[in-house]
């Protein structure tokens, strides 16, 4: 009895390798290799709205992404663009006219976190298009730099003290923030302010639409914010220091780079707006390519 149900099953088994093409078994990976190009902006305390046309640069990337199940992926990647702001671009806001500050600065972009498919994915699909919402967590690097330009009739050109002269051939020089201090940072006067770190955490979260070309093709469509803890992508936060302190620890350059007004402002007064942290959004379309294996496979029997 035993042997006979042994070769019926060893038929079955043939016979299942050897039918036509439809019993073919396809095997398919679950991961996707692809880019993603678009643009970035910021904002923060040199913008006056969430969403400032006029800051777009072109970002671009690379994401892979590793889908366990058809409503859930982990994603990977990493992304490379500019940021910028600038109260020139709002020459009817007298405060923003006579504090005259602007910055640009790179930013890298390492991200980690997951995709939620709001329809299933299904993997053999060939054309469909599926939103997802997305989130995780992200390291960026910037270095925020702003434009010097010598004024001779400055204020900061004072017949009693010869320092601002010194700087007239660094005229249209971009530069470093960071290292300046420019609001007292670790100064011995303000030394309860610390210094701002080049590389921080931000929270992404986003939204897109996928667009299946093929099996193994993905067209997309996504737009992210990341918030940051940080109010410093623009290297303006709190109030002006007092300019002979900054003088005095960090030269001249510092200064002149803490206040670019017309006129000098008070030290203690506002430069920035430190009870709201910056953000920068990144966003724009991704190809994907899905690695496909596939052959004749005959399923095991144990």
């Amino acid at each position: 009895m035993k042997k006979g149900v042994s070769l019926v099953v060893l038929g079955l088994f043939m016979w299942l390798c050897q039918t036509a093409n439809a019993q073919q078994w396809t095997r398919k990976s679950s991961l996707e290799f692809g880019f993603m190009a678009g643009g970035s902006n910021y904002s923060g305390d040199l913008t006056d709205k969430y969403f400032e046309a006029e800051g777009i640069h072109a970002n671009g990337g690379i994401l892979v992404r590793y889908n366990p199940v058809q409503r859930f992926s982990f994603r990977l990647g990493v992304n490379y663009g500019q940021i910028s702001g600038d109260d020139r671009w709002y020459p009817s806001d007298e405060r923003r006219t006579q504090r005259n500050l602007h910055f640009k600065s790179d930013i890298w972009d390492f991200h980690a976190g997951f995709d939620i498919n709001l329809n299933t994915f299904d993997f053999q699909q060939s054309r469909g298009v599926i939103p997802y919402i997305f989130g995780g967590a992200a390291v960026y690097k910037y270095n925020p730099k702003a434009q010097f330009f010598y004024e001779p009739n400055s204020w900061q050109n004072l017949p009693i003290d010869q320092s601002y002269e010194t700087l007239e051939d660094r005229d249209g020089d971009w530069i470093e923030l960071q290292p300046l201090g420019t609001e007292g940072q670790e100064t011995t006067e303000y030394n309860d302010i610390k210094r701002y770190s080049l590389t921080q955490i931000a929270i992404p979260v986003g939204l897109g639409f996928k667009f299946k070309l093929s099996e193994a093709w993905t067209f997309g469509v996504e737009y992210s914010t990341r918030f940051t803890f940080n109010d410093y992508l623009d290297d303006v936060s709190g109030v002006y220091a007092e300019p002979v302190f900054l003088e005095a620890q960090y030269g001249a350059m510092t200064k002149a780079m803490a206040d670019r007004s017309q006129f000098e402002n008070l030290a203690g007064t506002a430069r920035g707006d430190e009870s709201k942290r910056d953000l920068y959004n990144i966003f724009g379309i991704t190809l994907t390519y899905r690695i496909i294996q596939s052959g004749e496979v005959c399923p095991a029997f144990r």
